[in-house]
């Protein structure tokens, strides 16, 4: 078989099970696995695969035929133009998070400033190293309860020669952190209702990291838990960026009004749905 007929059956493959983007999902899953650059991929095309190839090849189709998605089967996934390894012990990085990292780039006027962030559940490490690739001056603390995530991060860093610059803690909230105030805290905690588990997709319900997903029953109480101590780790005139889920607006606004805190204001994702809120400590 040559290079053009897999992706000739690939392509077919998609187009019948009615994926989104055929031609790209085959492209991509091809040149993952047989670690081809787009160049070779079109140079190569009636080069004659061998069966080791082929077999390779039909893995990955079944892995994504049966729902994983395609990011996992390549272990990457882009946020913010820079590229994070991914598996299944960290959530995706997702293009609404961006509305998070623009709102913090909003309100910072200086991007040489020395400024020191705080992100609680970093998964990827997507946000705190796509903040740094921004603030040349920065430095992140970056909070995971999971060891298996903080490896991924970790990594990641590595890969973004930022290792130097975020310093990784294995904690549930701010337990772990040493006791220190943060200019800027950034957070995209958990916060699907469990009961909502049935109409997610089979990528996310069955390829990520539950614990990174659900918020408890009212899918708040990662939020809760954050901003009850928000004080004591945000200096009294820094800012809080968190990303929220649809139609919660409403409710994170009450939970940091009971919280002794400040909402400054929110910003719509690119479809409209208000998805980070902005809060500060202020004098109430």
């Amino acid at each position: 078989m040559r290079l053009n007929d897999l992706y000739l059956t690939f392509k077919r493959e998609f187009t019948s099970k009615r994926f989104e983007n055929p031609n790209l999902e085959a492209k991509s899953l091809i040149q993952s696995v047989l670690n081809l650059n787009n160049t070779d991929f079109i140079l190569k095309s009636d080069k004659n695969l061998s069966k080791e190839d082929i077999d390779n090849a039909d893995r990955a189709l079944k892995r994504r035929l049966a729902g994983e998605p395609l990011s996992k089967i390549l272990g990457i996934k882009e946020f913010w133009g820079l590229e994070f390894t991914v598996n299944e012990h960290v959530l995706d990085p997702r293009p609404d998070t961006e509305t998070l990292i623009e709102a913090v780039l909003d309100y910072v006027d200086n991007k040489d400033v020395p400024i020191k962030i705080l992100d609680l559940g970093t998964g990827t490490g997507c946000i705190p190293i796509a903040l740094l690739s921004e603030f040349p001056n920065a430095v992140a603390f970056a909070v995971d309860k999971s060891a298996d995530a903080l490896s991924i991060a970790a990594q990641n860093a590595a890969n973004h020669k930022m290792s130097n610059r975020i310093t990784f803690i294995e904690s549930d909230w701010y337990g772990g952190i040493p006791h220190q105030q943060f200019d800027i805290i950034v957070s995209n905690p958990p916060y699907i209702v469990e009961s909502d588990i049935a109409i997610l997709s089979k990528e996310v319900k069955n390829h990520d990291p539950h614990m990174a997903l659900f918020g408890g029953e009212s899918g708040l109480e990662c939020y809760k838990n954050i901003f009850y101590s928000l004080n004591k780790f945000l200096i009294p005139d820094g800012r809080a960026f968190f990303e929220i889920g649809a139609n919660q607006l409403n409710d994170i606004m009450r939970l940091v009004d009971e919280s002794n805190l400040l909402y400054c204001e929110s910003r719509a994702d690119l479809v409209g749905i208000p998805r980070v809120v902005e809060i500060c400590c202020g004098d109430k």
